[in-house]
């Protein structure tokens, strides 16, 4: 009887999701799984995502995370670059 209780309580929250928050998440998991912590990251009300990546971010996983990201159903855009600066790895 717990179990349809707390669906319960999970559907609103489902129903509130926004394409910007998505979007963001399935980045950040990306970014995670390829190692990747020198970035900024910023994504659209629409799920757009805008992704800088730092001066030291090797090309080969700039490379993986983009082909990644572009498979992402969340992700209704993305445009990126890497930036003269970096970023603080600390999350």
């Amino acid at each position: 009887m717990k179990i349809p209780a707390a669906l319960l309580l999970l559907v609103p929250a489902l129903a509130w999701a926004n394409p910007a928050t998505e979007a963001e998440q399935a980045a950040e998991r990306v970014l995670v799984e390829q190692d990747v912590l020198s970035y900024y990251l910023s994504a659209s009300d629409e799920g757009r995502v805008t992704l800088l990546f730092g001066k030291f971010v090797a090309d080969w996983q700039m490379d993986a995370v983009v082909k990644q990201l572009e498979k992402e159903p969340a992700i209704k855009g993305l445009t990126h670059v890497r930036v003269d600066t970096d970023f603080c790895t600390l999350r």
